[in-house]
């Protein structure tokens, strides 16, 4: 086997098999859905795959007769060629006999290389992709599929369809497509494997012969956030008119692909449901007779968190009992582990399936591909099954123990359309469609009731105006204790009964005091909410403050102050608020000062409860399946002792800051520099300007994932380590803020470019394909960030809350794409044409010139 980088970056690899007279040539391009940054939901890898490979059989047929001239190329050579696009990677190849094997490389190179994107290819596919993902919505597999990610990631890009979504694909443009493939298609970005009867230097030297001219780009950026996780069973019921069973998913969130747990998992997941004899299949298909299929995986991706996953089909009434059955199975494994005999079918098994698969050409260049792609090393899976063989069973029941967590699944149902309320009503939810309801009650509570019979859960939300906006330095800490211990004992309920009821319901509780205000959280299944919502209510309405319970959570809160120092960002985040903020609330962390919190008193704490936490100040929201006449009794009874009253927010002048700025330099023990620039901002009631300047925002650092002028300069130059901007809105003024991590030695440099590409934005002349780009990227991101009933919940009591509504989120489409170039420039000059307020944590502070001392905090020690 050869493993070769050409000059231009682009590997190519080589292995000779010369037991059929066959070659294939595969190309992958790290360019899957998932990194589509601001063109994220767009399905432009996707569409590029049909536009770079005009010539392959796509998923929609037979390629167009405007296509001929490639199609053509294949079938001269007598080859088989397609391609697919996957969430991390595009795959191009073509497998022919061996004498046509200079064809087939000068066939993919000219793909990856010189890809030709006219106008009317562009139309073509853009509108044979657009009826793919129409026929897509008729095939139910794909629609579970799509379910189940959205179910499992949530906001994480895995969850977006490869194909994307209706809207932001309808809206794609060529020059975007361009942009999108100038960008990804570069040879540092590709790997080409070539398999077959083969001599490895003449194969190489047609590599390096066809593909000589192709120059090296930028390398993309390829960074994703983190997978999130999974605090509480998630259950979605959904409905397909072609469906006869109940298709249910099962997931536990696991491990990326290098973990050592990996051996472990997938000898588990053989034990489970590998054939007829494999315990799942036994148990509860066969004796029971509840499945009439079932399958699971190990699915661990290169990129982030995998999920185990155990799938079934069965009748519609038999989906609980099969549910359950296969639930107390797992649990069994948990506690007994596995027998000898199916440890060693299943290794044996698993050595099998890796021999069986690897008789081909084109499934040897397949995994030498993706395996480097994954892990950088083309001998991944050879080493694999010796891994297996050493997997024991103490090692199986350990990894079962840790990741096959009950009270923290993801689960997916698909019943045939019709049958929604049947497969929920254990439950007790409504049997009508969605529906929602605002109103208020005497003592001012504002309440937002959406019931849907979509999920088998509830997510109550109560938010409070307030927050860190009430505390001085004399108090800060006290909200954070008053929100969060008021769940440790209200009413008549310990710590201990609230938190074991929200166990056995399938879900959580908790308080938090934010920086505009408190707020109050909780998740049940549907079945438990009649018993949640009185706990809930005490927890707002009545809460005890119990002393041993405040020295429990005392000691993790001075914990969790003293732990801000540890990372760099808590470190800049802790300075900055002190050097811009000042008098401000702002100035101070939600987590409190180490001074306050040690001294606070369970009288203190319960007073600041009474004094802040009103009805008048606050909305309650409830989203989830229930019956919304018995709630709003409910919510009415449990509610009317919460006192009136509002609370009244200080009044804080905008930061000012002289043109020749200001810049201040923290030394810090930690490695590295820490940048934060910032101008004077708005308060989120100023809603025009907020979505002005979140265009703004994007255009210039992306929109949750890095992008933008900022990212592009500084990656690019090698600078950062990542750099991103946001608009920090609050109920009073806030910042527009740009932070950095760089080398100590780097930062000057750094703040100095951040400071330059926002005084760029005050002469630059946006256009409105870039507002467009940017509108799409920020629908696409926020749409995926509020899917949940609890993400759904808070929005709506927060929108409520601020006077814009709860139903706001129906208006906000089409508010932001009512934004113009010129208000975009408009919002720039008004926010970023004054001073800025530099903040720099570093090693070496002597390398920064210019700095200020920092201001102290009213009541603050010296």
């Amino acid at each position: 086997m050869t493993v070769a980088r050409l000059s231009n970056g682009l590997t190519v690899i080589v292995a000779e098999n010369h037991n059929a007279p066959v070659v294939c040539v595969r190309a992958y391009v790290r360019t899957g859905s998932m990194y589509e940054g601001e063109y994220l939901g767009c399905g432009v890898s996707h569409l590029l795959e049909h536009l770079v490979a005009k010539g392959a059989v796509h998923e929609g047929g037979a390629p167009p007769q405007q296509a001929k001239q490639t199609r053509d190329r294949v079938d001269e050579i007598g080859g088989q060629s397609n391609a697919y696009t996957s969430l991390a990677q595009t795959c191009y190849y073509i497998a022919a006999a061996s004498g046509k094997t200079r064809d087939c490389i000068e066939l993919i190179a000219d793909w990856m290389a010189r890809a030709d994107i006219a106008e009317e290819d562009f139309l073509r596919e853009h509108g044979v992709v657009q009826r793919e993902l129409e026929m897509g919505k008729d095939n139910a597999g794909r629609q579970m599929w799509y379910a189940h990610s959205r179910n499992f990631y949530g906001t994480h890009p895995a969850a977006v369809p490869v194909i994307g979504l209706a809207g932001p694909l309808s809206r794609l443009t060529r020059e975007q497509v361009l942009d999108y493939h100038r960008r990804m298609y570069v040879p540092q970005n590709m790997v080409i494997a070539i398999v077959g009867d083969v001599k490895a230097e003449k194969a190489l030297a047609y590599a390096r012969l066809f593909l000589e001219g192709f120059k090296p780009g930028r390398v993309p950026q390829l960074s994703l956030p983190a997978v999130p996780p999974i605090a509480a069973t998630r259950r979605v019921v959904v409905s397909h008119k072609s469906v006869s069973e109940a298709v249910e998913s099962l997931s536990f969130r696991t491990i990326p692909l290098v973990h050592k747990d990996l051996y472990a998992l997938d000898v588990l997941s053989f034990i489970l449901t590998r054939g007829e004899s494999s315990r799942l299949a036994r148990t509860v298909k066969r004796d029971k007779r509840l499945v009439t299929r079932i399958d699971s995986s190990s699915w661990t991706p290169a990129w982030g968190k995998g999920q185990f996953r155990i799938g079934f089909r069965s009748k519609p009434d038999s989906a609980d009992a099969a549910e359950k059955a296969i639930l107390a199975e797992l649990a069994q494994v948990v506690r007994e582990g596995v027998t000898a005999e199916e440890l060693t079918r299943a290794k044996r098994q698993k050595v099998a399936e890796f021999v069986y698969s690897q008789q081909t050409v084109e499934s040897q260049a397949a995994t030498l591909a993706t395996d480097y792609l994954s892990t950088g090393d083309v001998e991944f899976s050879r080493r694999y099954t010796d891994r297996i063989q050493r997997v024991t069973a103490h090692q199986v029941r350990a990894a079962a123990k840790k990741y096959l967590l009950l009270d923290r699944m993801v689960i997916t149902r698909m019943v045939p359309a019709g049958q929604e309320q049947a497969a929920a009503a254990a439950g007790g939810g409504p049997k009508a469609a969605a529906q929602t309801k605002s109103f208020k009650l005497p003592n001012g509570l504002r309440v937002v009731l959406h019931a849907t019979p979509t999920v088998d859960l509830v997510s109550m939300t109560l938010a409070t105006r307030g927050g860190l906006l009430l505390e001085t330095p004399a108090t800060n800490g006290v909200g954070t204790l008053m929100a969060a211990l008021s769940t440790k004992g209200a009413g008549d309920r310990s710590a201990e009964q609230i938190s074991a009821f929200f166990a056995r319901a399938g879900g959580g509780i908790s308080g938090q005091c934010g920086n505009n205000t408190f707020y109050w959280q909780a998740t049940t299944l549907a079945d438990s909410f009649d018993k949640a919502l009185p706990i809930f209510a005490d927890v707002i309405v009545r809460p005890t403050y119990g002393e041993q319970e405040l020295g429990i959570f005392r000691k993790s809160l001075l914990a969790a102050i003293a732990r801000i120092d540890e990372d760099w960002h808590g470190q800049l985040t802790k300075r900055f608020r002190r050097d811009f903020f000042r008098e401000s609330p702002l100035a101070m962390m939600r987590t409190g000062s180490e001074e306050v919190v040690s001294a606070a008193t369970r009288d203190a704490i319960a007073a600041y409860h009474r004094r802040h936490v009103k009805a008048g100040a606050s909305v309650l929201a409830i989203y989830g399946k229930f019956d919304p006449a018995r709630a709003e009794r409910r919510v009415r009874e449990f509610f009317a002792d919460m006192p009136a009253g509002d609370n009244a927010i200080p009044q804080v002048a905008a930061r000012s800051v002289a043109t020749d700025g200001e810049t201040y330099v923290h030394p810090s023990q930690l490695n590295g520099a820490a940048i934060m620039v910032a101008a004077p901002g708005m308060k989120l009631t100023n809603l025009h300007d907020r979505l002005a300047i979140s265009v703004l925002d994007t255009i210039i650092s992306g929109y949750r994932l890095p992008r933008g002028w900022l990212h592009s300069e500084l990656r690019g130059k090698k600078l950062v380590y990542v750099v991103h901007a946001y608009n920090w809105a609050g109920l009073v003024p806030g910042a527009f803020q740009v932070y950095a991590h760089c080398e100590p030695d780097k930062a000057e440099e750094v703040a100095g470019i951040i400071r330059r590409n926002l005084r760029e934005t005050l002469t630059y002349e946006f256009t409105q394909a870039q507002v467009d780009e940017s509108v799409n990227m920020i629908l696409t991101a926020d749409l995926l960030a509020n899917q949940s009933m609890s993400s759904l919940a808070m929005q709506a009591a927060l929108d409520e809350l601020y006077g814009f509504g709860y139903d706001f989120r129906k208006k906000y489409e089409k508010l932001l794409r009512a934004i113009t170039p010129a208000e975009v420039s408009a919002v720039a000059k008004k926010y970023l044409s004054g001073g800025y307020v530099t903040t720099i944590v570093t090693a070496r502070p002597q390398l920064v010139g210019g700095a200020r001392s920092a201001p102290a905090l009213s009541g603050e020690k010296p």
